[in-house]
């Protein structure tokens, strides 16, 4: 091996013990046996070796970060940051009109008074999810995550100043009916009427949840229980997996265009479980390119098919973070929910190193948003180990 750092413990001959798995990412996914955990990573799950022919058996740590994961691990915080920087840009101009601002960085006070770098209900009931999803166990508790929706209504958890603002009014009404004991997966609405962008704006951490999960039906169900907290209604349903799958093709790893030319091939192929007429109302996005769209043709409003079709135009047709939230929060009128969600988009695709710093620096609470964010890779741990 000459001076090479062994990687594998196969590299060693067995003359000496390995040291604890040290990867950050890798050590939840560590073997486990009698309830502790093992020295050597489960290799089926890394990335860095996906060629099934290449996998050893067992990777050795000596005490050195992995270099795919020094990148890698990031992504959690890119993604949180992307919603929480891209909600800050559009909270002071919130329902303004297209056309008569400009926001060219962070600013505060305007619509909701709020100082610069004040985030919304966007990022806290993101945070929320993020913060509950696992909190009862290896699979989604949805009890837990509507506890953490009542503790953001009723107490101010997960805001940036201790008060909740601009609140949905299906999302508020949703919380209520929870409060009366209706059971969460029943609590959400479910007429036409009840497509706001409420579930959108929030579900953007499930994208890390569906790590390993390969039957794209068992991540609708998932996507599915989730909405229906607070939006139940199949057209609400369906637009948070389209933009969950869209997440997670980017968490992959795969370039913008790749993961949108896949994104419509995998619908092209057939998705059985959503209905053709509910499939039919995302046509620009799916049988179409809606990066080929003028501005004056892309609405942005609170209907959760307006946002979800502003946030794929801002992020396919910009190639930086900058650049895409601040066109999605230029649009006008639901501001910080489109620069949340085109937020989240481009934060995964670009990084964390492409959100300005200046504008992180400014961001409310940053701290919290750190400690919920960094956890987010542990999800696979606790739900594949046993």
């Amino acid at each position: 091996m000459g001076n090479k750092r062994p990687r594998w413990e196969s590299e060693l001959f067995a003359s000496q013990c390995p040291n604890p798995v040290s990867c950050r990412t890798c050590q939840f996914r560590a073997a486990i046996f009698n309830g502790m955990q093992l020295d050597n990573a489960d290799t089926a799950h890394c990335e860095v070796f996906e060629d099934p022919e290449s996998k050893p058996n067992d990777v050795y740590f000596d005490g050195a970060e992995c270099e795919f994961y020094e990148k890698a691990d990031d992504r959690p915080l890119a993604l949180i940051l992307g919603v929480a920087v891209g909600d800050a840009l559009g909270v002071p101009v919130e329902f303004k009109k297209r056309g008569t601002f400009r926001v060219t960085g962070m600013q505060g006070y305007g619509t909701h008074n709020q100082p610069p770098g004040t985030w919304s209900d966007d990022t806290s009931l993101t945070l929320a999810l993020a913060d509950n999803l696992l909190a009862g166990g290896d699979t989604p508790d949805l009890e837990c995550i509507a506890w953490g929706l009542t503790q953001w209504y009723d107490n101010a958890a997960y805001t940036p100043h201790g008060k909740v603002f601009d609140v949905g009014n299906a999302t508020a009404e949703a919380i209520k009916r929870l409060k009366k004991g209706v059971a969460p997966e029943k609590a959400g609405g479910t007429g036409e009427r009840d497509n706001g962008n409420g579930s959108l704006m929030r579900i953007a951490p499930l994208a890390f949840y569906m790590f390993g999960i390969r039957e794209a039906e068992e991540r609708f169900r998932i996507v599915r229980d989730v909405s229906s907290l607070t939006h139940a209604h199949e057209w609400s349903v369906a637009a948070c997996y389209i933009y969950v799958e869209m997440l997670n093709k980017l968490r992959m790893g795969r370039k913008k265009q790749a993961a949108y030319a896949e994104l419509r091939d995998d619908f092209a192929r057939g998705v059985p479980f959503i209905s053709k007429e509910t499939l039919s109302k995302f046509c620009r996005i799916l049988e179409n390119d809606i990066s080929t769209l003028p501005e004056e043709d892309i609405r942005s409003g609170g209907f959760v098919i307006d946002t979800l079709e502003a946030a794929f135009w801002c992020f396919l047709t910009t190639d930086n973070y900058k650049d895409a939230v601040l066109k999605a929060v230029n649009l006008g009128d639901d501001t910080d929910t489109t620069g949340a969600v085109t937020g989240a988009l481009a934060g995964l695709a670009y990084g964390l190193d492409a959100i300005p710093q200046e504008w992180r620096e400014q961001l409310a609470a940053y701290d919290e948003i750190r400690r919920i964010a960094v956890a987010m890779p542990r999800w696979d741990y606790f739900r594949t180990a046993s």
